[in-house]
C-alpha cells in the first residue's frame, strides 16, 4: 500500500475515534473498514505521530487531541495545523500541497454544512 493511502486510512481511523469515542477494538475496526490486526498497527503509528489514543473502556483521543496542553480547550485551528504538519511529514511535498489546497477550498462549505446540521438538530429539540 502506498504512503498516501496508508495516511488516508490512519486519518479515517482517527476520525472514527474522535466522532465515536468509546468503541471497542472490533467496533472501531469495523467502522474504519480494517481488520483488528491492521487497526492495532495503525493505532501504534498514530501514537508515534503524536495522537494520544488510548483505550479505557473504549478508544478515545486523550485530552481532546492534547493540542494545547492538558488544561487548554481544543482549537479548531490547531487541529487543522496538526493535520497539515502530518501531511508535510508523511507525503511528498507536491501531494501535500495539492491535498492542503483542496481541503482549503472545500473546508468553508463543509463547515457551513456542519453548522447548518447542528443548528437544525438543536432547533428541532427546542421547539
Amino acid at each position: 500500500m502506498n504512503r498516501a493511502r496508508r495516511l488516508a486510512r490512519l486519518l479515517r481511523i482517527l476520525s472514527v475515534v474522535i466522532a465515536e469515542p468509546g468503541l471497542n477494538p472490533l467496533e472501531l475496526a469495523e467502522r474504519a473498514g480494517v481488520s483488528e490486526r491492521t487497526l492495532r498497527r495503525d493505532l501504534i503509528q498514530l501514537r508515534e505521530l503524536g495522537y494520544e489514543i488510548s483505550y479505557t473502556g473504549g478508544y478515545e483521543v486523550q485530552e481532546k487531541l492534547n493540542l494545547e496542553g492538558k488544561s487548554a480547550p481544543r482549537s479548531l485551528g490547531r487541529v487543522y495545523e496538526q493535520h497539515l504538519e502530518l501531511l508535510r511529514k508523511q507525503l511528498p511535498k507536491r501531494m501535500a500541497t495539492q491535498v492542503s489546497e483542496e481541503v482549503d477550498a472545500l473546508a468553508p462549505a463543509a463547515l457551513a454544512s456542519l453548522f447548518a446540521t447542528a443548528i437544525e438538530r438543536h432547533a428541532g429539540s427546542s421547539d
